[in-house]
């Protein structure tokens, strides 16, 4: 096993925070019927990944979500404020997706682990530059002192040849990759999906994926085959001695409780998007009780219930009869608990783009009083300027952009500092080749961006539901 530099501590400082390009929105305060636009955060691996080597019980009468969160997150807002996260290429990381940040209780509150898909990493054949294939999943630990100085440290494994591997590896024995296995191209692999603390211990969310036949709207060749959970009690060791303990979090091949994570006093809330195959990934909410991930424990799917189509908590996880609480498409988000405003803000990107006519892609916000909603109607507070015509002249057809999210940590009460990142798409498969040569030389695609968006949160939220709000 190898990885990048390990700092000597906590407050390395390789570069300093800079300013960049704002802008002012105010966030959605009134609950309204939700637009829709087509998206799937799997379109930004149509061509990477071809690259890899019982009965239903009411439980409550309305749906339950605490209004406020509890835990250690909430306390987190704006800790690490004078920072502005960059991801550059260095120690052999040279970019990857997704960019999930879970703040953690190291250094003061000032460290951030980073969570990335597919990354380029360097390779022993080609030191110092980016090169294929990809390893599957990397993560980062980020740190920011009180003077603004930030520092990211990357990490992934190798196999006893030295060869890069990812950093998050599924058990060999699981049924769901011995099933893979038996099947024509055996590669199973995890992309992580946003992480929490709870009970003093580390848990990230692992989306299974397999190779499959192309499929869907955009003929991609993989499946999803389900989520399952990492568990790591020694999180504040060197990433590479975490013992990872890896649990079923669900099985289910239609909806996958991962796009966002949020913890309440009781309960821990994932939302879950739906790959049906037909390029639409809508919202439904699931959650746990907090006491059920005390222990390690290798099934953990049969605690989680679902917020039903009747507006009812109910145990299991049934997508087709889940109340959709955000309609339009995303995979990918972020939730978090405006304290100011006494709200849940959901912030994420659709996938403008599909084949045809580029269009500028947008930032989207929403917020509720509950997570359960109801959720405002999205509402656009950036347009990720690479998309945009504008003065940057025309825009690269083969570009797009995609995984908005809000990292709170990095936050003001007057600024929301988001991420996302850029990619290529090859419309027809004869490009295939020559995009991947272009993302490969152009190191600033497929790295995250970071903006920080001045924003006025509103104060109240006007809710079209009556006396919903029952507790935990």
């Amino acid at each position: 096993m190898s990885r990048t530099r390990v700092p000597d501590s906590l407050s390395d400082a390789d570069f300093s925070c800079d300013s960049g390009g704002d802008a002012t929105r105010h966030l959605p305060s009134a609950s309204s019927p939700m637009r829709q636009s087509p998206t799937t955060r799997s379109i930004a691996l149509l061509f990477l990944v071809w690259l890899g080597s019982g009965e239903l019980g009411c439980l409550s009468a309305f749906p339950t979500a605490d209004s406020a969160p509890a835990g250690p997150t909430d306390s987190w807002a704006g800790r690490q404020s004078e920072c502005r996260p960059r991801f550059p290429s260095q120690d052999g990381w040279y970019g990857g997706d997704a960019a999930y940040s879970v703040p953690l209780p190291l250094g003061g509150g000032r460290v951030s682990l980073w969570l990335f898909g597919d990354s380029f990493v360097e390779r022993p054949e080609r030191p110092g530059q980016r090169t294929y294939p990809f390893v599957h999943n990397t993560i980062g630990l980020s740190r920011c002192d009180a003077k603004g100085n930030w520092t990211l440290d990357t990490f992934w494994r190798r196999d006893r040849s030295g060869t890069p591997r990812a950093f998050f590896v599924p058990d060999a024995e699981a049924d769901w990759v011995r099933s893979a296995k038996q099947e024509a191209d055996p590669l199973a692999y995890y992309w992580p999906f946003g992480g929490f603390i709870v009970h003093d211990t580390l848990f990230v969310g692992l989306l299974r994926v397999v190779h499959s036949l192309p499929r869907g709207l955009f003929n991609l060749p993989f499946r999803l085959a389900g989520m399952d959970l990492a568990r790591i009690e020694n999180f504040r060791d060197d990433p590479m001695d975490w013992r990872i303990q890896l649990s079923t979090f669900s099985d289910n091949r239609q909806a996958f409780p991962g796009s966002a994570f949020a913890l309440t006093a009781s309960h821990l809330h994932a939302f879950a998007f739906f790959d049906r195959g037909d390029g639409h990934a809508p919202r439904m909410l699931s959650r746990i009780d907090l006491e059920a991930l005390e222990d390690w424990r290798p099934d953990l799917s049969d605690a989680l219930e679902y917020l039903a189509i009747d507006r009812r908590w109910r145990a299991g996880f049934e997508p087709d009869d889940a109340l959709i609480v955000m309609r339009d498409d995303a995979s990918e988000m972020s939730v978090h608990f405006d304290s100011e405003s006494q709200t849940w803000i959901a912030t994420y990107s659709p996938l403008e783009r599909a084949n045809s006519t580029p269009a500028a892609t947008p930032v989207l916000v929403r917020s509720a009083p509950d997570l359960a909603g109801p959720w405002s109607e999205p509402e656009e507070i950036f347009t990720i300027p690479e998309t945009n015509p504008g003065p940057l002249g025309d825009v690269d057809e083969n570009l797009f952009c995609y995984a908005a999210k809000a990292h709170p940590q990095f936050s003001s009460q007057t600024e929301l500092v988001i991420t996302y990142v850029c990619n290529l798409f090859a419309n027809q498969p004869e490009e295939t080749f020559e995009i991947l040569e272009r993302l490969r030389t152009n190191t600033n695609l497929y790295r995250p961006r970071s903006v920080p968006i001045t924003i006025t949160v509103p104060t109240t939220v006007h809710s079209d539901r009556k006396s919903n709000s029952t507790s935990d």
